[in-house]
C-alpha cells in the first residue's frame, strides 16, 4: 500500500512538472514508465486478493452450511464446529510471524465466525434479547483478534460492527422505534440523529489520536476514518434535512440544522488543514451541498411552488458542484505538491 501511495505521487509530480514545461514529453514519459507496476507487483496483488477473497468465501461457506443444515445438526454439534474452526484458525495463525498475510487472514476469518458463533447462541437460546447486544458483544470479542493480528482491516470490522449495534440501540431504546423509523420517523428522530453524529465525531477523534499514538496495534491509514466520517457526514446530513423538513417549524429545529452544517465545517477543516483526506473532503463538501440545496428549497417553496423555483434549484446545484469541484481539485493539486516539497 506505501508502494502504491509512492507511485501515485510521482506520477502527479510528473504530471504536474509535463503540464509546466518543466519535463519535455520524451522524458516525462520515460519516467512515468518506470512507475508501472511489474510481473512481481502484479503476483504480490493477486496473491493479496485471493487470500482475501478465500477467507471471505470460507466465512460465507460456514454460515451456509448451518443454514442449509441447522434441523439435522444437534445443538452442541453447531457449538463444537464453530469453536473448533475459531479454534483451528486461531492454531493457523498463531506461529506465523507478525505482519503475515495469511495469519491476518486466519484472524480475520475466526473474527466474523466468532458473530457466527454468538448468532447460532442467540438463536437456539432465545431469551428475548434485542439484536443490538448480539452485535456489541460481537465488537467486544473481535478487539482481542485485532490486537493479535495488529493490521487495520481488523479494526474496521470493529468499528462497522460497534456503529451496528449503536444504530440497532438507538433504534429500539431511545423512544424512536424501528429502523425504518429512526430514519424517516419524527418521533425521536432528531435527538436519535444528534446523538448518532456525536458518537461518530468521537469515533472519529479516537481514530486519529490511535493513529498517532498506537499504529503499531494496526491503528494505520486513512480507511478507518473514513468510515466513520462518512458515517458523521450521513448522520449530519440527515439531521439537517429533518430539522428542515419538520411540518412544525420551531427554532429548535434551525438549531439542529446549525449543528449540522457546524459538524461538516469541523470535520471538513480539520481534514483539510490537519490530516488531508480528499475522500472525506468530497463526502463534507457533498453533504454540505446536500443541506445548503435543502435550505434554500425549503425557504423558498415556503412563499411560492412556482416551477421557477425548481429551475433556480438546479442551476444552483450545477453552480455549487462546479464550484466545489474546482476547489476540491486545487486542494489536492496543493497538497501534493506541498508533500513533494
Amino acid at each position: 500500500m506505501q508502494l502504491l501511495r509512492e507511485r501515485r505521487a510521482i506520477r502527479q509530480a510528473l504530471a504536474g512538472w509535463r503540464r509546466d514545461g518543466v519535463l519535455v514529453p520524451a522524458a516525462a514519459r520515460l519516467a512515468w514508465t518506470r512507475t508501472e507496476p511489474g510481473a512481481s507487483d502484479w503476483r504480490g496483488w493477486l496473491d493479496l486478493a485471493l487470500l482475501a477473497l478465500g477467507a471471505a468465501l470460507l466465512c460465507v461457506g460456514v454460515i451456509v452450511f448451518f443454514a442449509f443444515n441447522w434441523q439435522d445438526l444437534h445443538k452442541f454439534a453447531k457449538f463444537g464446529l464453530l469453536a473448533a474452526l475459531i479454534t483451528a484458525l486461531a492454531a493457523f495463525a498463531l506461529p506465523r510471524r507478525p505482519g503475515d498475510l495469511a495469519a491476518q487472514a486466519a484472524l480475520a476469518g475466526a473474527q466474523v465466525l466468532t458473530g457466527a458463533l454468538l448468532a447460532v447462541i442467540g438463536q437456539i437460546y432465545q431469551t428475548g434479547a434485542d439484536a443490538w447486544q448480539l452485535f456489541a458483544l460481537w465488537a467486544l470479542l473481535a478487539v482481542p483478534w485485532a490486537l493479535a493480528a495488529r493490521a487495520a482491516p481488523h479494526w474496521w470490522v470493529v468499528l462497522v460492527v460497534g456503529n451496528v449495534a449503536l444504530l440497532r440501540y438507538c433504534s429500539i431504546r431511545l423512544g424512536v422505534g424501528g429502523m425504518f423509523e429512526l430514519l424517516f420517523g419524527e418521533r425521536g428522530g432528531l435527538a436519535t440523529s444528534l446523538l448518532l453524529l456525536l458518537a461518530t465525531a468521537v469515533q472519529l477523534a479516537l481514530w486519529y489520536g490511535l493513529c498517532a499514538l498506537a499504529p503499531a496495534l494496526g491503528f494505520r491509514g486513512q480507511a478507518g476514518a473514513r468510515i466513520a466520517g462518512a458515517l458523521a457526514c450521513a448522520y449530519a446530513t440527515w439531521l439537517g434535512l429533518a430539522s428542515l423538513l419538520q411540518s412544525a417549524v420551531a427554532g429548535g429545529y434551525y438549531l439542529c440544522a446549525l449543528a449540522a452544517l457546524a459538524a461538516l465545517a469541523a470535520l471538513g477543516a480539520w481534514v483539510y488543514l490537519r490530516a488531508f483526506d480528499i475522500v472525506l473532503l468530497s463526502l463534507a463538501s457533498f453533504s454540505a451541498i446536500v443541506l445548503g440545496i435543502g435550505g434554500a428549497g425549503h425557504w423558498l417553496l415556503r412563499g411560492s411552488a412556482d416551477y421557477g423555483v425548481f429551475l433556480l434549484l438546479g442551476l444552483l446545484t450545477v453552480a455549487l458542484a462546479g464550484g466545489t469541484a474546482s476547489w476540491l481539485l486545487r486542494a489536492h493539486r496543493r497538497h501534493v505538491m506541498g508533500a513533494q516539497a
